[in-house]
Formats: structure tokens, C-alpha cells, sequence
């Protein structure tokens, strides 16, 4: 590429100290990892920074330093305006709405997975079914997603091909989650979310430096297109129906995204939730603010950039000596890392756990599922790796789309937490009628025009708490029994 000049040795040297340090972490998670609940929730032992760090790091994603830098490089200021409300409510809601409940179910029950919480709320296992066979459609594109972050990154600092950063990265995750599990992951979070937190804040001051300050930057920008200064933006994405979406998907939908929940039955304690939740969320608003403002400052440092992608890797590799700005750099891998591991871990339990001991061999002990668990972990990694070699789409698109595909879950999880009606055949034919609205209204153009500029989750989700009414409605002789409805009901006598 023209903006940049490659720095390779600089940057796989502190790549590869970086790459031994994370395996070494995997490596130290495998040796206090003694149990299948210790290997996937952390024996429902997590603290307060491991707690808010690992759920913040997971919710980010490459997306976060490059797909959506690369959006809003295209379309300016409009896209800012979903950073803050989205950001603060990303876990606020999640553990005001059901996250006390699932802290109390994963301790009093020994829940693991999402499966295993609505499997019981239902009284039956075909939900496991069901949901391993979304983690699969939906999870593993997302994952994906990750991993090609890590081929723009080599490519940008190196010259080289785009899939030796695809392998390199997804060896390194599945080493050290093969090894560790979710303490491993939870562990390597930690100093994942700080190196992120740095490189949203050099990032952000590099803009500055390079651009003569903000009111420069301001007025460069207005200069080159008024509409990167407001709403809708410079390519009229950012209607208010999209701008809507947005916020529900990446706040309020977070509820239905599997490798996010689970993370409540890892916390110790309510306490420790509601610390890690302040934590969390001051964490992420800082890095989106800083890291997504600076995707609007690079408009004008790197004009007419032809893969918006590359836009802060550009900017770090620009401003910093080629040393600095591979440990820098390093921050945007661990965002892709940091999620890749939830994700990789949170689909292994749904092939092991969910289906392999639930229905294939109800008699298999923990041991067993544990070994099964690492070559599942392995087989599941390898295939990420192909999608990211195969590159199908962009981050941002294939990561929205993933996103959106699991925030269907949504819908069963909040009736069965607020609705005694909420039956089973109503919960599989919401999410299936959800899914099947949402590829129509992303892929079918009459359908696209009936929703009027919403994203496609929003008329996805309606459809399926519709779905979830009626259906619940024509078979309440299936709704479970009382004892499992107080055990999870958030009434007065069920709440936690």
C-alpha cells in the first residue's frame, strides 16, 4: 500500500513476544484449571477487574478499532452518535434486566452455558439443539470477523499476505484456550483490555498531533464535505431509523449474545457484578470515544483511503517509531483475541456440553467432555481460520451480521425471565421465525424497503416476540411447572 512502508522486523518481534506471553498465560490457566465449571464459568469465582475487564473486552472486538474506525472514516461525525448511549448501556441493561438472576442461577444450579439456562427455564434439551446449531451459523462468521482484523494488521505492518496474520492469530487463541479454557481467557482479557484502552488514547492524541489539533481537524473536514459534520452523515447512512438500531443492537440486544452471558455465571457474587459493571463501562466508553473519533480525525490525515479498514493501523503506523508502534498495535490484536477466546470457548461449550453430553452421551463424565472440549476448541479454531482466509465480506458487515443473528436469543431469555406463559415450542419457533425475518430483511430488496431504514435485528426481534406471544398462547399446556417458573421468574417471590 502506498500510505504505509512496512516495518516487519519491529513488528513481529513484539508480536511474537506478545504471542508468548498469551500462550504462557494458557499455559499457567491450565495448571489451576481442575474442574469442567473451573474450565468454562471459572467456578463462578471471577473478581471484580477480571469480571469487568474480560465482559468489556468480549463485547469489543476488531470491529472496534478497525471495521468501525472504517465506517466512520466514510461517513463522519454521524457515527459518533451512537458511541456514547450504545457504549454506557452495553452492560448497564444487560445486568439491571437479568444479570442478578443468572448470577444467583449459575451459583445455586451450576449453569455453564446459555443452553443450560434455557433448557432448564424450558424443560427441555432441544434447546441445546437449537442453540448449537446458531452458535455454529452465526458465531463462527463472527470469529471470522476477528481474525481478518489480524490480516489487515500484518498486512499494513509488514507487506506480507493478509492470511499469515489469519493463521498466526488463530494458533495463538487456540493454544491458549485449548490449554486454559475461560480462566485462560478471562487472565489474558485483563492485559488485553489494557493494551486496548492505551491504543484508543495514542491513537486519539496521534490525530491530534498529526492533524494541528481538533479545530483544524474540524475544519479540514468541513471544508472537504459539510456532511461528515452532521446527521445523516457523507454517505446518508445515519438516518434516525438506523441510528435507533444501532443503539438497541449493540445495548439493549446484547442479552442474546451467548459469550456475554455466561460471563455472569463466572462472577463471584452481586457485589462484584455491580463493581465490575462501573468498571466495564467506564473502560469501553473511554476506548470507543477515543478509538472511533479517531476513524473521523483520519478522514483528512489520509484522504481517499481506499479500504477504510486500514485507517488506524495507518495512523499508529504514521505517528510512531516502528517499535512503539508495534507494541501500540498490538492493542487492536488483542481486541481481536480478546474476543475470539469468549467466542471460541462459548462454542465449544454448545458442541461438548450442550450436545455431545446432553444427548450423544448423557453418561460421559466431566473428564471426558474436558479432553473433548480441547479438540473441539481446535477443530472449531481451524475452521475460523479458513473463513478468515476466505475473507467473504468486510468486518464491520460480517461482524453486524453475526452480532444480529445471536441478539435473537433475546427474546426467550427475557419471556422466560418475565412471563410465566412463555412456553417451549413458543421459544423455538420465536427464534427460528427471528432468524428467518432477519436473513430476508438483510438479503431480500421488497424487504429491505418494508422496514424503512431499520436495521434488519429490530424487525427480527418484533417478529419473534410476537412469535413467542401467540405461539405461547395456543400451548400453555406446555408451560413448565410452578417450582421451575419460581425458580426463575423475577417476581416478588422469585427475585433475586
Amino acid at each position: 500500500m502506498a500510505e504505509v512502508t512496512p516495518t516487519p522486523g519491529p513488528f513481529f518481534l513484539i508480536l511474537g513476544i506478545y504471542f508468548v506471553l498469551m500462550a504462557c498465560i494458557g499455559w499457567y490457566a491450565s495448571r489451576k484449571t481442575k474442574s469442567l465449571r473451573d474450565y468454562f464459568v471459572l467456578n463462578g469465582k471471577a473478581g471484580v477487574i477480571i469480571s469487568g475487564i474480560a465482559y468489556a473486552t468480549t463485547q469489543y472486538s476488531m470491529g472496534t478499532f478497525l471495521g468501525t474506525p472504517g465506517m466512520l472514516y466514510k461517513m463522519g461525525y454521524a457515527g459518533m452518535g451512537i458511541t456514547i448511549p450504545g457504549v454506557a448501556f452495553a452492560m448497564i441493561i444487560p445486568t439491571v434486566l437479568i444479570g442478578r438472576r443468572l448470577v444467583t442461577l449459575g451459583h445455586e444450579r451450576g449453569f455453564l452455558t446459555l443452553s443450560d439456562y434455557l433448557s432448564d427455564r424450558y424443560e427441555d434439551h432441544r434447546m441445546s439443539g437449537l442453540l448449537g446449531l446458531m452458535m455454529l451459523c452465526f458465531l463462527i462468521p463472527m470469529m471470522g470477523a476477528q481474525i481478518i482484523g489480524a490480516g489487515v494488521i500484518v498486512n499494513v505492518f509488514t507487506g506480507l499476505p493478509a492470511y499469515v496474520g489469519v493463521i498466526g492469530m488463530g494458533a495463538i487463541v487456540i493454544i491458549y484456550c485449548m490449554s486454559g479454557g475461560m480462566r485462560g481467557a478471562m487472565m489474558t482479557d485483563v492485559l488485553q483490555g489494557s493494551l486496548m484502552f492505551i491504543t484508543a488514547i495514542v491513537a486519539f492524541i496521534l490525530t491530534l498531533h498529526q492533524g494541528g489539533g481538533l479545530s483544524h481537524l474540524n475544519s479540514s473536514l468541513n471544508e472537504m464535505n459539510s456532511a461528515y459534520m452532521s446527521f445523516p452523515g457523507a454517505n446518508g447512512t445515519m438516518t434516525w431509523t438506523y441510528y435507533v438500531s444501532n443503539i438497541l443492537l449493540w445495548s439493549f440486544f446484547t442479552m442474546g449474545q451467548p459469550q456475554l452471558f455466561t460471563k455472569f455465571f463466572a462472577m463471584k457474587d452481586h457485589k462484584t457484578m455491580f463493581r465490575a459493571v462501573l468498571l466495564g463501562t467506564g473502560g469501553m466508553m473511554v476506548t470507543a470515544l477515543l478509538v472511533l473519533w479517531s476513524g473521523v480525525n483520519g478522514i483528512s490525515l489520509v484522504p481517499n483511503l481506499k479500504n477504510s479498514d486500514y485507517i488506524i493501523p495507518i495512523i499508529l503506523q504514521r505517528g510512531l517509531n516502528p517499535v512503539i508502534a508495534s507494541v501500540v498495535i498490538a492493542g487492536i490484536v488483542a481486541a481481536g483475541m480478546s474476543t475470539i477466546d469468549g467466542l471460541l470457548i462459548t462454542t465449544t461449550s454448545a458442541a461438548t456440553r450442550d450436545v455431545y453430553q446432553k444427548y450423544i452421551n448423557p453418561k460421559a463424565s466431566d473428564d471426558q467432555v474436558m479432553k473433548l472440549s480441547k479438540i473441539v476448541t481446535l477443530i472449531v479454531g481451524v475452521v475460523v481460520i479458513i473463513f478468515g482466509c476466505l475473507k467473504p465480506g468486510s468486518i464491520f458487515i460480517i461482524n453486524t451480521f453475526a452480532f444480529s443473528g445471536m441478539a435473537i436469543f433475546v427474546v426467550p431469555i427475557l419471556f422466560g425471565m418475565y412471563w410465566k406463559g412463555a412456553t417451549f415450542p413458543a421459544a423455538v419457533s420465536s427464534v427460528i421465525a427471528g432468524v428467518l425475518t432477519l436473513i430476508c430483511c438483510t438479503k431480500i430488496a421488497a424487504m429491505k424497503a418494508l422496514i424503512h431504514g431499520f436495521h434488519a435485528v429490530v424487525p427480527g426481534v418484533a417478529v419473534a416476540a410476537l412469535v413467542m406471544v401467540l405461539v405461547s398462547l395456543s400451548t400453555k399446556g406446555k408451560r413448565p411447572s410452578e417450582e421451575t417458573l419460581a425458580r426463575h421468574m423475577l417476581t416478588k417471590q422469585g427475585r433475586a
